[in-house]
């Protein structure tokens, strides 16, 4: 009898049970922060709306928000390789802090205490709002999908207050091609599933409405696939595959003079603001310090869709200087994991 009262225990706990929402992982993105403030006063409706998941709020860089920096001694959101976590002679306050929040969250990889790590970001580039998705998770992806599927209807906007009033962003998925976990540095892989929310323009260091309720209503559509996926009712992808940017790597811009922390260069007028556009071989891409224009030279395909353009963060080598580049593709929707 034991036994069975046992097994129907363990047939009853949900796949996805604890979820974190984290924030601030780069200190000066204000958004993520509020949202989980914000979060934090809507549990009785949250647990209402999601019973079968259990939210927790994490501001990933305290010290780094207190300061309204990105951070304090090195991008916390390059530190959670598994290379990186075993690190002992890593110094400063950020792999300290990666190596914490793994001790909270992890041990980083199926057996994570963390069964879900929704990690909130914001960019200072023309983005809308992306959901960054990696291919060692299915369930995120499959995640991305539904709230692509949902993204235009109006009846799921953030909230149930005026914030909603102000999200029009247009949704996109991008798709980091590495099946390996143990290789991914984002702190969004240290749990069991994980995926990032990147929205904006915003500047670094200020709040803006509509920002804040991309940021929500992603995140509760998220929530909504999930509390679907445990109780068995989540739909089936309307497609065998899925429109996403893969990444490519970036190209860098020159640097600037060995006296300035500038670039060396700037983004050439036509591509400002240009996110997601295609790109060609033998287009304007930076204009130099001395006037001189810099072409696309093809280096990561003849067509390309840049991202993250003139994204302010990148002007720190910590987090790689230069425009991010990406192949669109139509990508095979991964098989949903099951329980064990």
């Amino acid at each position: 009898m034991l036994l069975l009262v046992n097994l129907a225990a363990a047939l009853a706990t949900p796949l996805i049970e604890r979820v974190v929402i984290s924030s601030g992982t780069h200190g000066n993105e204000y958004t993520g922060v509020y949202v989980c403030q914000r979060l934090a006063l809507l549990q009785e409706e949250l647990s209402l709306s999601f019973p079968s998941l259990k939210l927790e709020q994490l501001v990933a860089n305290p010290l780094a928000h207190q300061g309204n920096r990105r951070f304090v001694h090195a991008d916390l959101n390059r530190m959670f390789t598994a290379d990186s976590l075993a690190d002992l002679s890593a110094t400063g306050y950020e792999p300290n802090r990666a190596k914490a929040i793994e001790a909270q969250l992890g041990p980083k990889g199926p057996n994570a205490a963390a069964d879900m790590v929704i990690d909130l970001h914001t960019t200072t580039a023309n983005m809308g709002c992306t959901l960054i998705v990696d291919e060692w998770c299915p369930l995120a992806i499959h995640a991305a999908a539904y709230v692509k599927a949902c993204w235009e209807d109006s009846d799921t906007l953030a909230g149930s207050d005026h914030l909603g009033e102000g999200c029009a962003l247009p949704l996109r998925i991008l798709l980091h091609a590495n099946p390996d976990q143990t290789k991914a540095p984002y702190l969004s892989s240290v749990g069991k599933n994980g995926m990032q929310i990147e929205v904006g323009p915003t500047p670094q260091g200020m709040l803006r409405a509509d920002c804040i309720a991309a940021t929500e209503r992603a995140l509760r559509l998220i929530l909504q696939y999930l509390e679907l996926y445990n109780n068995g009712q989540a739909p089936e992808p309307s497609s065998p595959t899925i429109d996403v940017y893969v990444d490519k790597g970036k190209v860098p811009w020159a640097s600037g003079p060995p006296t300035s922390s500038l670039p060396g260069s700037v983004v050439h007028p036509s591509l400002q603001d240009r996110d997601y556009d295609a790109l060609h071989k033998g287009d304007p891409l930076f204009v130099r310090l001395d006037g001189s224009l810099e072409m696309y030279d093809g280096s990561l395909g003849d067509t390309v869709y840049p991202i993250f353009i003139n994204e302010a963060a990148y002007y720190y080598s910590e987090s790689g200087r230069g425009i991010s580049m990406c192949d669109r593709v139509q990508w095979p929707m991964p098989e949903l994991p099951v329980a064990n």
